[in-house]
């Protein structure tokens, strides 16, 4: 039985509604790995069959979604992802060279490898890998599909295809193919030319001295074995490649680029001038009469002024000016809003770059470079963002606190395998004490396709609670599936609990498997009885039980937090349920046999003064408690 929240991310194609809600009551035998190779079998012969409507009925779930749809009609050679036309290269997977794992009685890992092919052209490999559940003896589904792997690599190779059957006129717009051209005449003079910044018809040239890797930058490496300029459509080297990254033109301020070297960031203007020196840790732009922006040196502030003037050093506190940042109250990122476009000098990749302001970096609210739909090239499939949207969800203004905390939800919408969803949101908090701002993503769980992706209903909460002036605790409406000793009784949402502390000015998650994480971090007291949490009452599967939301902790539930503490550190429960309730908790595996080893039948020396707190403290609340199906451990 799975224990913890399902702790979404954005990178799963698709993650069906109720995954991971098995059945219950139910004692299984391991599967051999010969049944699930027929599985399989069976799976990939529907598959070259054409057969939608029974592959569909090889997931576990009610109502297919729209990117399962999608994905199937890729498989089956009928629709590409965008279901316009037939895919350009067919795909066959190679069941014989699967990779199985049996991690448990219900949970089995299939990695099954990929052929592209198409005549005339190589073949390209990949892998697509499948979760897959035991419902009974010889009965499995499908419960989840990783396509990451899978679906970069198939565009990859739908795009090389059609960048040779297709002519460049019908691909590319004619402002492409002459910065195509015209980056030719710079080789002799760069290493690299690695992308064209479009600006008012005329077309700039992002270049690179030594070896680049755009893969070095996601990384955030520090140092870096290349060195990045701009020249402008005359030829005229503008900005020297010398630094780390060259942003957006115009992606801050019109007619300036900002840069970035050792960490430390500045703007250029379109003729070359340093208009602001690189020197600063932080720049903000703010809604300001008189000011463009704000600029964070060390502990030192300065205004940059609408003249593009750097004023003396002012005494400004970060709560003072930070409401004035007026593009994350309501921003949204999509190609036709950009004021410039940027794009590969590349024929295979396609898509708009973007690389956002450093500030909404240095919030945590986007990474440090976006692929984005490229309007300047035609029909190009690919898994890119159509928009992205930021939006304040909630502020907390309380004057007498040191702290000031505003959530953002942080909304994403792609094209390819994935449909929108809310998929994080964002705490921003702003320290008086110390004169800073500290953020970090929040990572929450998103629902079914027909909610539109985000987590719903009473208990989508959000607040956050000083703990001290380090360490905080921050309250989000999550997905879960606990399944508690009564097998008839599931909590399937609710109050999840993260923990942030404050590290070299940075909030750093603190690492928590427990479903209930302030029995590790905090000593309890009355106020953790409360919360809202959605259950799901009676036997049988996902939907087919009686939903209730409650606002507080049943025994039941005090008596799972109190054996969580004991299973966190792999106690081996004597009782049986207990031992099935807890049993996915965390699997450490035996290098050499890669077999699961046994738990530790005594964890007292492992327990903290906390954990040991919170075991006395709920024993001391279940007193007299006499409901017969409570067993501890």
């Amino acid at each position: 039985m799975k224990t913890k929240p399902i702790l979404i991310t954005v990178a799963i194609l698709v993650l069906l509604a109720g995954a991971f809600l098995f059945i219950r009551s139910r004692n299984l035998i391991k599967p051999k790995k010969d049944e699930i190779n027929q599985f399989l079998y069976a799976f990939s012969n529907q598959i070259n069959e054409g057969k939608t409507a029974s592959l569909l009925a090889d997931f576990d779930v009610n109502t297919p979604p729209r990117a399962l749809k999608k994905l199937i009609n890729l498989l089956v050679g009928k629709k590409d992802l965008n279901g316009k036309e037939k895919p350009l290269a067919a795909i066959h997977l190679n069941v014989d060279a699967s990779t199985v794992s049996i991690v448990n009685s219900e949970l089995i890992i299939a990695k099954i490898p990929a052929e592209f092919s198409r005549e005339s052209f190589d073949a390209k490999s990949s892998v697509l890998t499948l979760k897959i559940h035991q419902l009974g003896p010889h009965q499995f589904k499908i419960i989840q599909v990783d396509a990451r792997e899978f679906l970069a690599d198939y565009f990859a190779d739908e795009n090389l295809i059609r960048s040779k059957i297709i002519a460049d006129k019908d691909m590319y717009s004619p402002i492409t193919l002459k910065a195509f051209e015209t980056a030719k005449q710079l080789k002799s003079k760069y290493d690299s030319v690695i992308w064209f910044g479009h600006l008012n018809n005329k077309t700039y040239f992002y270049v690179v001295k030594g070896k680049w890797d755009i893969e070095d930058i996601q990384r955030g490496l520090g140092s870096y074995p290349y060195k990045m300029g701009l020249v402008s459509p005359d030829l005229k080297e503008i900005i020297p490649a010398e630094y780390d990254l060259v942003y957006n033109i115009n992606g801050t301020f019109p007619g300036m680029v900002e840069v970035e070297k050792d960490n430390k960031k500045g703007f250029y203007d379109l003729v070359g001038k340093n208009i602001v020196p690189i020197k600063y840790d932080q720049i903000f732009p703010i809604n300001d009469d008189e000011n463009l922006a704000v600029l964070r040196d060390g502990d030192n502030y300065f205004y940059l002024k609408k003249d593009t003037s750097i004023s003396e050093r002012v005494d400004l506190k970060v709560s003072e000016f930070f409401s004035k940042i007026e593009t994350i109250k309501g921003l949204n990122i999509k190609p036709d809003k950009f004021p410039s476009i940027t794009e590969y000098n590349s024929r295979e990749q396609h898509a708009a770059l973007y690389i956002p302001p450093s500030y909404l970096v240095d919030l945590n609210m986007l990474n440090k470079i976006w692929g984005f739909q490229n309007p300047l090239r035609k029909d190009i499939d690919g898994e890119v963002h159509v928009d992205y949207k930021i939006d304040l969800a909630e502020k907390r203004e309380e004057p007498e606190n040191w702290f000031q905390a505003a959530f953002y939800s942080l909304k994403d919408h792609f094209i390819g395998g994935r449909g929108e969803f809310y998929d994080s949101k964002n705490l921003v908090i702003i320290d008086k004490k110390k004169n800073r701002v500290l953020s970090h993503e929040i990572r929450t769980d998103y629902g079914e396709e027909e909610s539109d992706g985000e987590y719903v209903g009473s208990c989508n909460i959000t607040q956050i609670k000083a703990i001290n002036d380090s360490l905080f605790e921050v309250k989000a409406g999550a997905l879960m599936y606990v399944d508690l000793y009564d097998s008839t009784t599931t909590i399937t949402g609710g109050t999840y609990y993260h923990y942030l502390m404050v590290k070299n000015n940075k909030l750093i998650e603190l690492p928590n498997k427990r479903t209930f994480g302030f029995t590790k971090y905090v000593k309890m007291d009355d106020s953790y009885l409360n919360g809202c949490y959605n259950l799901l009452i009676g036997a049988g599967r996902y939907n087919e039980g009686q939903k209730k939301n409650i606002d507080y902790l049943t025994p039941e539930i005090l008596r799972y937090m109190k054996n969580e503490i004991y299973a966190d550190y792999r106690y081996e429960f004597k009782d049986k349920r207990w031992k099935e309730v807890f049993q996915n908790i965390e699997l450490v595996y035996d290098r050499n046999s890669g077999k699961v080893l046994d738990g530790n039948t005594t964890v007292d020396d492992s327990l903290t003064a906390i954990d040991k707190y919170n075991i006395n403290w709920i024993n001391q609340k279940l007193k007299g408690t006499q409901e017969k199906t409570m067993a501890s451990r």
